[in-house]
């Protein structure tokens, strides 16, 4: 790959940027999102690798964790084809998002890629399948989807608008959820309560909701349809277990 030289990826691990008086995520952040239009114009042009490519080089600074990944798997993808990044990740955090979205369809043809980035290798009709078991529901800021404790009764695809979760009778400890996130499968599928709070900061903020009456039928009338969330639940367990002992190593902290 002669045109790739190298991407350096950071993270501040607060909302707010990192804890220091130079605003570092200004100066680490070299390289420039590609818009939708310019994806478009790299796929249609001649030289398709060498206008993508310079936007995936230098560094960039992600708001969190899961930011950071998609942005080097989505570099990575770009190292091979752009083309293929266009084709098959259309709406990928290098890309538009979900800006682009003019109608409901074209909403749940996104639903769906979201959800096959989550079930890599899966068969696309059985997550159609899976998806139609949600339904669409519309928040404004301010509201609260759920409070620490609360019954879990659904788990919600985030679509577009700003979500962030906080721990009860805790010094700040907060999370923001990233766009594409599955939220509350977890307490959905072991039947336990909520394990935080999550509100919502932006108006329209849109959501697709499995309930737990949904979520009964689906595994009464379509066991394959519903093992697609146990794989998510597996996956984000997987997730959280390294997020957790990279922690430990990063703080020396091994254990013995």
């Amino acid at each position: 790959f002669p045109n790739f030289s190298h991407v350096s990826i950071f993270t501040p691990g607060k909302a707010d940027g990192f804890p220091c008086e130079v605003n570092l995520s200004e100066e680490l952040n070299s390289s420039s999102m590609p818009s939708h239009e310019q994806l478009l114009t790299a796929k249609n042009g001649t030289h398709v690798n060498d206008r993508l490519m310079t936007r995936l080089t230098g560094s960039h600074v992600c708001d969190d964790l899961d930011q950071a990944l998609i942005y080097a798997e989505d570099s990575l993808i770009a190292m091979v084809s752009s083309r293929l990044l266009y084709d098959n990740i259309k709406r990928s955090f290098l890309g538009a998002g979900n800006e682009q979205i003019r109608s409901i369809e074209e909403e749940k043809i996104y639903a769906i890629d979201l959800l096959h980035r989550k079930c890599s290798g899966e068969d696309r009709q059985l997550i159609e399948q899976f998806l139609s078991y949600f339904s669409r529901e519309i928040y404004a800021k301010g509201d609260i989807l759920w409070k620490q404790g609360a019954p879990s009764d659904s788990a919600k695809l985030l679509i577009s608008g700003d979500l962030i979760s906080s721990l009860e009778n805790e010094a700040g400890t907060t999370e923001a959820i990233s766009l594409g996130s599955v939220i509350g499968e977890s307490g959905l599928v072991e039947n336990h309560n909520r394990n935080s709070t999550v509100h919502v900061l932006a108006n329209d903020t849109v959501l697709y909701s499995l309930s737990r009456e949904s979520w009964e039928e689906m595994k009464q009338k379509d066991p394959k349809v519903a093992h697609l969330l146990y794989a998510i639940v597996v996956r984000y367990l997987t997730l959280r277990v390294q997020h957790v002992s990279n922690r430990i190593f990063e703080t020396r902290c091994l254990p013995i």
